[in-house]
């Protein structure tokens, strides 16, 4: 069960991984190429939840070492701050909501730091962390 755990930990963080270059490719045909609207920069935004919740489950499913579910929570909480609460104050604090492409970053980094640490994972014949001789965590 470990090894399916992990094996869709490591799909659904490479989902969100592409997604999220999907969205800034999408925001630069609203923005730069004018060839667009919103609609789909924001209804893909909102489906991003979908592999970072599964995210969230398989984790624990996979039995993932400690600092990877830590940092699947920051990622987590990145993104509905960017998602849903920086984005709505563009009219009340505009300088706040400029902060929405840089936690797009942040999201990029996240996402491709525990995507290629699952990838990892998967591979590892053994896992160190679980190891008799790895002190306890």
């Amino acid at each position: 069960m470990r090894f399916v755990g992990r094996a869709a930990y490591a799909l659904f963080s490479w989902l969100f991984v592409a997604g999220v270059l999907v969205q800034v490719f999408l925001a630069g045909l609203v923005v730069v190429a004018r060839r667009a609207t919103w609609e789909n920069h924001l209804g893909l935004g909102h489906s991003l939840a979908f592999p970072l919740l599964l995210m969230l489950i398989s984790m624990y499913v996979g039995r993932m070492p400690r600092s990877v579910k830590r940092m699947t929570w920051v990622l987590f909480a990145v993104y509905v701050v960017q998602a849903d609460v920086v984005i709505f104050l563009r009219d009340s604090i505009p300088f706040a909501s400029a902060l929405h492409p840089v936690l797009a970053l942040v999201d990029f980094a996240l996402g491709w730091s525990l995507a290629r640490r699952a990838w990892m994972l998967l591979k590892s014949p053994s896992d160190s962390s679980l190891s008799p001789s790895a002190p306890a965590a």
